[in-house]
C-alpha cells in the first residue's frame, strides 16, 4: 500500500499499523526519507545499506516472530542525524507476504503541508503495491494558494496553471490532488486509489470534506470510487462513495 500527498500521511500509517499489530505483524518501509520514530511509539527499526541483508533480516524476524503481532519499519541507513534514507522500489519483491500480509510505503514527502506538487522525479511508488492512498489535509480549504499552503509551490506553481491567492475551495483542491501530473501521476492500471481526506477533526469540517470527496470522485483523470474522509490524529473516519 503506497501513501502518497500531504496533510498526514505518517500519522495515518502509524495508527494503521497500531490496528492491524493487534492481530498481525505490520511493516512499514519508505522509499523517499523517513524521521526515525519516537522510542515511545514502540516500532522496532532495522536500518542498513546493504538491501539483501535488509530483506535477510525482515525475512528471519518474520519467521521467528510469526506467532507476535508487532510494528517494524525497514530503511536504510541514516543520510543525516534526523532522517533515515529509503529503500528500493523493489524492496518488496520477494519478501514472504505471508509473514507480513500489510506492508505500508510513504512514497513521497511534504514537510509538514497538506497539499503539495510532485517533482518530475516522485513520487516513488513500491512495485506490486494493491493499493494508493492519496493524502490531502481538510485544513487547506478556504486558503489562498501560495508558498506558505502548497508545497513545492515556488518551482511547480506554473507547471500546474495555479494562481497565488486563489481560495483552495473543492474543485481548486480536488484539480491539484487528482491531476494527470500530481501525486497519483504513477499509478497503473489494476491499483485502487483510495484517497484519505484528513484534519476533519469534528463535524464542523465535515461539510467542506465533503465537498471535497465528491470533486474528487468526479475527477477525470483517475478512477476513484471512494473517499476516506476523517482525522488520524482524533481517530475518526467516514467513507463517500460513487454514485
Amino acid at each position: 500500500m503506497n501513501f502518497v500527498g500531504a496533510g498526514g500521511k505518517t500519522i495515518l500509517i502509524h495508527k494503521l499499523m497500531e490496528e492491524i499489530c493487534e492481530a498481525r505483524p505490520a511493516l512499514y518501509t519508505t522509499t523517499t526519507r523517513i524521521h526515525p520514530p519516537d522510542p515511545r511509539e514502540g516500532l522496532v527499526v532495522i536500518s542498513t545499506d546493504n538491501i539483501p541483508l535488509l530483506k535477510l533480516i525482515v525475512d528471519q524476524v518474520g519467521r521467528c516472530c510469526a506467532d507476535h503481532a508487532y510494528k517494524m519499519i525497514a530503511t536504510r541507513h541514516f543520510m543525516s542525524p534526523n532522517l533515515l534514507r529509503g529503500v528500493p522500489s523493489d524492496f518488496a519483491c520477494g519478501l514472504d507476504r505471508k509473514l507480513f500480509p500489510v506492508l505500508f510505503n510513504e512514497a513521497d514527502g511534504a514537510a509538514g503541508f497538506s497539499l503539495k506538487l510532485p517533482r518530475e522525479d516522485e513520487p516513488i511508488l513500491m512495485r506490486d503495491a494493491e493499493y494508493l492512498v492519496p493524502v490531502i489535509g481538510a485544513d487547506c480549504l478556504g486558503l489562498p494558494l501560495g508558498p506558505e499552503v502548497v508545497f513545492r509551490w515556488q518551482t511547480l506553481a506554473e507547471q500546474f496553471s495555479l494562481r497565488a491567492g486563489e481560495l483552495i475551495t473543492a474543485q481548486v483542491a480536488a484539480g491539484i490532488l487528482m491531476h494527470s501530473q500530481g501525486v497519483c501521476k504513477s499509478w497503473k492500471p489494476g491499483v485502487s486509489i483510495i484517497p484519505f481526506i484528513n484534519k476533519a477533526d469534528g463535524p464542523a469540517q465535515d461539510s467542506d470534506a465533503r465537498d471535497l470527496a465528491h470533486s474528487i470522485l468526479s475527477n477525470g483523470n483517475f478512477p476513484v470510487q471512494r473517499v476516506v474522509i476523517g482525522s488520524a490524529l482524533h481517530g475518526r473516519a467516514f467513507s463517500v462513495a460513487s454514485a
